[in-house]
């Protein structure tokens, strides 16, 4: 089910629409039901819980493994950019202009 939002009297999708619809498709569009904070909450606690008794170094493990994919997509951002693989670091010595 494709996601969207109501602004102005007009529906914007919030994701890519299916490729197979064409324009002039009619759609049946229902609003969503809003948040449950409660159900929000006893999800927040579920969460922790299932959290608390994990090993220290296996949250280094999974930290590590996040942080080397964020390096990841920084490098892809910059290939398709068309920038170098390493940031360029420029330094100025303002004391021998």
């Amino acid at each position: 089910m494709v996601r969207a939002v109501l602004m102005n009297g007009l529906i914007y999708p919030l994701e890519p629409l299916p490729p197979h619809w064409k324009d002039g498709r009619e759609l049946v569009v229902e609003a969503a039901e809003p948040d449950d904070p409660e159900a929000i909450e006893r999800w927040a606690r579920e969460l922790e819980a299932m959290c608390a008794d994990k090993d220290p170094e296996e949250w280094e493990k999974v930290q590590a493994a996040i942080d080397e994919l964020r390096q990841e997509a920084k490098a892809q951002a910059r290939r398709e950019m068309g920038l170098p693989d390493e940031p360029i670091v420029l330094r100025m010595d303002l004391e021998n202009p």
